[in-house]
């Protein structure tokens, strides 16, 4: 799935909603995995959920992650890149079109991570004054940026290891019997289903 194609299922996803969902799209040869993060608000949840990413890519062996959450961002002055410190948090950045108010901004992130890339979109969540339900997305510029890996923001360091390799055959270390417990939490073992096949489970 390319990032234009992953940007529309996430707009899809928050259309209509009164808050965007915070979920984890796991993305294999075949199919395609949802896993619903129920937080990201401490460095604990970041590394728990880290962690559950990497065993579910690994138990599918899929070649990319996405991750779609919604965000108040402060948008002030333009830096050479996005510097973000701990995502959902204020991201200070300019936006194209943005409004020239003090105020914190409704933003849908999504990420795609692969072997090799960041791919980093944000998107202006506008609402129906009345209802204030997602009508719509206005693209910011300034948090939409393509990254190698190894020059990521520090906002995604908690999925770094994301594709690291996996042990020698036969080998077991606690993080292998880690992930394997993870694996067999209800929220993620029920997640681990096909896009298609979840309404059936």
């Amino acid at each position: 799935m390319a990032i234009d194609e992953l940007v529309s299922v996430a707009q899809a996803e928050a259309m209509g909603e009164l808050d965007a969902p915070m979920m984890a799209i796991v993305l294999s040869s075949e199919q395609s995995y949802d896993l619903p993060i129920n937080s990201l608000e401490t460095d604990a949840d970041k590394a728990r959920w880290g962690l559950i990413l990497r065993a579910a890519r690994e138990h599918v062996e899929a070649d990319a992650v996405a991750v779609l959450y919604p965000a108040w961002t402060t948008i002030r002055h333009k830096k050479p890149e996005v510097e973000a410190e701990a995502a959902p948090e204020a991201i200070e950045e300019e936006a194209e079109g943005a409004d020239d108010s003090d105020g914190p901004i409704d933003t849908l992130f999504v990420q795609l991570h692969t072997r090799d890339h960041v791919y980093w979109r944000g998107f202006e969540q506008i609402r129906d004054p009345k209802h204030q339900r997602i009508i719509g997305f206005r693209r910011i510029k300034a948090l939409s940026t393509d990254y190698k890996r190894d020059e990521a923001p520090s906002v995604a360091s908690w999925l770094s290891t994301l594709f690291e390799p996996l042990p020698e055959e036969g080998e077991e270390t606690n993080v292998d019997r880690e992930l394997a417990d993870l694996l067999e939490e209800p929220e993620v073992s029920a997640a681990l289903y096909p896009r298609q096949m979840r309404a059936l489970h």
